[in-house]
């Protein structure tokens, strides 16, 4: 966590976002409050305990709920972050159901020279610096994924 302040601090990104409750938490814990958290109170599927749970619900969000299927990235969930991502407050997106699939819009969604962080389970925390290139690459995973016709056409207008 330590080198993780030291890179935000030498790089000054123009947007910090976390994707999961572990890596918020601990974020949080270490006096970096990122602009937007994505959060479902889970980790590795098992519900995170309380202590956390209160952690992450700190008094600096303002708290938006959306609906989120495992291994999917709906059109609700794309739209909350683009509009965290363009709000002048500090946004915890609680997922209902799945956040893992969430950094893929989150990078293709925020600024240049952004940060996003996750969770990479028993092995720590992945920083993206947020490129046009990693930008590109996110699209490009994304247009490999199975599309259902619900919001299909609606995300790719957000996401372009």
């Amino acid at each position: 966590m330590e080198q993780l302040k030291k890179a935000l601090d030498s790089e000054k990104p123009s947007r910090i976002i976390s994707v999961g409750d572990i890596t918020t938490c601990n974020l949080i814990e270490s006096g970096v409050l990122p602009d937007v958290c994505i959060v479902d109170h889970l980790t590795c599927r098992a519900a995170v305990s309380d202590q956390v749970v209160t952690r992450i619900h700190n008094p600096e969000f303002r708290e938006v709920s959306v609906e989120n299927p495992a291994g999917s990235i709906t059109l609700e969930l794309v739209a909350c972050i683009k509009d965290a991502l363009q709000s002048a407050d500090r946004v915890l997106i609680f997922v209902h159901g799945e956040e893992d699939l969430a950094v893929i819009p989150a990078v293709t969604l925020a600024p240049v020279s952004s940060i996003v962080i996750y969770g990479q389970p028993s092995s720590g925390c992945v920083l993206i610096n947020v490129t046009r290139e990693k930008k590109k690459e996110m699209q490009e995973l994304l247009k490999q994924m199975k599309h259902s016709n619900h919001g299909a056409d609606d995300i790719w207008r957000i996401l372009e």
